[in-house]
């Protein structure tokens, strides 16, 4: 009877092995209903070498401090009362493996607290919404356009500070914060690792969800999504805009006299606009003479000599700071080629440049690190450039 039992509870042991052998996750899921996807037109086909077909699927952003979501399995959490069987007292079983080590997207580095996904997807939406393909409503060409202005997106994330936090008290304050801790190699590193992703996808899907307006017959307009040479065109006019943003940058950062070039145009402006100041207040003397003494001769021609004085002067601000705003530009005309950009754009540019880096000179090598970073995206969105 003895030897019957003993018998009876190996083979109990052996089939609870050959169980846990053959189990794989997700088997002890409950199924549930799915609810029935939606019907959608079927995608273009894309010719060869095109760089996207089909959607991508959607991911949530990586927000701070948030784990990604996606990368859950879906299904109701494991209900703790209920242990595993402990594979080491099981005869024949390899040993534990230890943890796989841990996704980089599931954690927010340390120095990043000012920074989160949200940005580069709102960044995103702004780019592809400044695209005008061909023949649409704002675009009557046979070439698509990209109108995306700096001062637009230094007003936007700058002071509205879309996907964008600080601690500080103010926010002149909170920005040099966020620049503190965000405008050096290392962190700037962080960032392309951990968001580049986020940006690329977040462009995929508003490149293929959007809707663009197109003049139609008979004064109407039709509402359709981007084709595939629409779509290819969008990716290559951004990656030519990035790679010029690349250019204009290291060029800044490598030109040693743009710290004493933005000094002299800044006080170009500034006595251009003192001139212009001069002036209206001399007209303005001038017709408060007139009124108030008109038979006042002697002290209307001196006020009227201190208007055309005033003029002259305006003529000569406006010298300068032209002459200075030549000498600026000469910052972006030192490479092999000038940088494919308006010549307001790297004026506005140079500005945001030295406000960065004029008290933080060491913040220079930051700048080369962007400058790196910009060049190498450009070639992602376009790899046949």
């Amino acid at each position: 009877m003895r030897k019957v039992l003993m018998v009876a509870i190996g083979a109990v042991v052996l089939a609870a092995a050959a169980l846990i052998l053959m189990w794989r996750p997700g088997d002890e899921q409950a199924v549930v209903d799915v609810p029935p996807a939606r019907t959608v037109s079927p995608e273009p086909q894309a010719p060869a070498e095109s760089r996207y077909v089909a959607p991508l699927p959607i991911l949530p952003p990586v927000l701070e401090g948030e784990p990604d979501a996606a990368l859950e399995a879906p299904g109701s959490p494991p209900d703790p009362s209920i242990a595993p069987p402990d594979e080491t007292d099981v005869p024949g079983l390899p040993e534990a493996q230890s943890a796989p080590p841990e996704d980089p997207l599931e954690s927010q580095p340390s120095g990043l607290t000012n920074i989160s996904g949200s940005f580069f997807d709102d960044l995103a939406h702004q780019i592809v919404a400044g695209y005008h393909p061909p023949n649409s409503e704002f675009n009557p060409q046979a070439q698509g356009r990209l109108q995306f202005h700096f001062s637009s997106l230094n007003r936007r994330y700058g002071m509205d500070l879309v996907g964008l936090d600080h601690q500080s008290p103010s926010l002149i304050q909170g920005r040099e914060e966020i620049f503190r801790n965000l405008l050096q190699p290392e962190a700037l590193e962080t960032i392309w690792v951990l968001f580049v992703p986020v940006f690329e996808q977040a462009l995929d899907e508003a490149v293929l969800t959007g809707r663009w307006s197109f003049p139609a017959q008979g004064g109407s307009s039709e509402e359709r999504g981007l084709n595939i040479q629409e779509q290819q065109e969008f990716y290559r006019l951004l990656s030519g805009s990035v790679a010029a943003l690349s250019q204009a940058v290291q060029a800044y950062a490598d030109h040693q006299d743009a710290p004493a070039l933005m000094a002299r145009w800044f006080q170009a402006q500034t006595n251009a606009y003192a001139a212009h100041s001069r002036y209206q207040l001399a007209e303005t003397e001038l017709l408060t003479s007139q009124e108030e003494a008109p038979d006042d001769q002697v002290r209307i021609l001196a006020e009227r000599l201190e208007r055309d004085a005033a003029a002259q002067g305006i003529m000569q601000a406006i010298a300068a700071r032209e002459q200075a705003r030549r000498e600026l530009l000469e910052i972006f005309a030192t490479g092999r080629s000038r940088p494919d950009l308006s010549e307001s754009e790297l004026v506005y540019l140079a500005e945001w440049l030295h406000r960065r880096t004029h008290a933080h000179p060491e913040r220079t090598q930051a700048l080369r690190h962007m400058a790196d970073k910009f060049r190498e995206l450009s070639l992602r969105l376009n790899p046949g450039s």
